[in-house]
């Protein structure tokens, strides 16, 4: 804590300087918190049902809070609900707010009789029993208007669970298999290329005699002076 602010007398006197710099030292260490019962975040919890009294909420909500985080936000609420108290949305609020899903159904919301309503509350997360709708009931009637009466108070609970879902696919496929049967076929060797030639001629040679007189010989064997030639014959 800063030093305190002394008026401008005791200001310019050193001694309450001093007298002032002392008690705010003092002060600072005192702790604050017991006494500022209004912040409902940080009031210690046995504070709590002291307040709900002060605040007249120990009979409109305050049975229905099951934790102190939801008796906290009534007790933050319960000046806004009780200005409001006798309308169909102080009814709604006072439910949010103690996390009873429910809904108010006005009568002409349902073509219902005059001034009469309806209320379907979801008790899934909590569940009730007599006990607990009696008081339900008479927490309703507190937060209603006197004109309006309630007719019905409608419980739902519901179950919730994982649904799972499967799929499978089956294929299947026939295969024949015939004889084998051959549909192409190369053959590979290497060619080897050859050429022949194969030639035949044929040479006479007719004998050239003479006899004596210059003439030849009819036979070409025989000569006058009984030499005697032969023919040849070559073949390539």
């Amino acid at each position: 804590m800063s030093d305190l602010l002394l008026p401008p007398p005791l200001a310019a006197d050193d001694r309450y300087q001093v007298l002032g710099a002392i008690a705010a030292a003092r002060l600072s260490d005192i702790d604050l918190t017991p006494v500022l019962v209004y912040l409902i975040d940080t009031v210690d919890t046995t504070a709590l049902p002291v307040l709900a009294d002060q605040f007249h909420i120990l009979g409109e909500g305050w049975q229905f809070a099951r934790t102190e985080a939801e008796q906290r936000q009534l007790l933050k609420r319960a000046i806004e609900l009780h200005r409001y108290k006798g309308t169909p949305w102080a009814i709604q609020q006072v439910l949010d707010t103690l996390q009873l899903s429910g809904k108010v159904s006005e009568w002409f919301d349902y073509g219902g009789q005059p001034y009469h309503f309806k209320i379907s509350v979801d008790v899934t997360s909590r569940g009730i029993d007599a006990n607990t709708l009696s008081m339900l009931t008479a927490l309703v009637n507190e937060y209603k208007n006197v004109r309006s009466h309630l007719e019905l108070v409608s419980l739902s609970q519901s179950s919730e669970g994982a649904v799972y879902y499967g799929a499978a696919v089956q294929l299947s496929s026939i295969i024949e298999i015939y004889p084998y049967q051959q549909t192409e076929l190369q053959v590979s060797d290497p060619l080897y290329s050859a050429v022949t030639t194969h030639w035949i001629a044929t040479l006479t040679v007719y004998p050239e005699l003479l006899i004596a007189d210059g003439s030849w010989i009819a036979d070409g064997t025989e000569i006058a002076n009984g030499l005697k030639q032969h023919s040849t014959v070559s073949e390539l």
